[in-house]
C-alpha cells in the first residue's frame, strides 16, 4: 500500500483527547500524523496513524468524512495509474537521454583525438 505522508500533526479519534488542544493523540500517547493512502479500496483516502506504526501501535482512524462515490474512486484510480504510467515512461526517457548524451560525448571527444592525431601526422610530415 501505497501512503503519502501529509505536513500535518493531529491527534485521534478512539484516543484520549487532552482537553481544548484541538490535537489528537493515539492510544500509546503520541501525537498522530495524517497520512494518504493509495489502495485502491480507499485511493487518497486520508487517516489518522500512529508514528510508531507499523512496528508498534496499530491506531487508526479516518480523517475523512465520507468515502466518496464509485465514480469518484474509480476517477481517481484511473488518475494515479496514468501519473505512475508517465512516471515510468519519463524515468526511461531520461535514460536513454542520459546514455544518449554520454554516446555523444564519447564520440565527440574520440573525434577530437583522431583530428589532433591527424594535425600531428600532417606537421611531422610537411614541417
Amino acid at each position: 500500500m501505497k501512503m503519502q505522508k501529509v505536513k500535518m500533526e493531529v491527534a485521534s479519534g478512539s484516543s484520549t483527547r487532552r482537553q481544548n488542544s484541538g490535537r489528537r493523540f493515539c492510544i500509546c500517547g503520541l501525537l498522530v500524523s495524517i497520512t494518504q493512502g493509495w489502495t485502491d479500496r480507499n485511493p487518497s483516502r486520508r487517516f489518522y496513524g500512529c508514528p510508531r506504526f507499523p512496528k508498534g501501535c496499530n491506531y487508526f482512524s479516518w480523517f475523512d468524512e465520507e468515502e466518496g462515490t464509485d465514480w469518484q474512486r474509480q476517477a481517481l484510480l484511473d488518475a494515479r495509474d496514468e501519473i505512475r504510467e508517465k512516471t515510468r515512461v519519463i524515468e526511461k526517457l531520461t535514460q536513454t537521454i542520459s546514455e544518449m548524451k554520454s554516446n555523444f560525448e564519447n564520440k565527440e571527444r574520440a573525434h577530437d583525438e583522431n583530428e589532433d592525431e591527424i594535425v600531428r601526422k600532417f606537421e611531422e610530415f610537411y614541417l
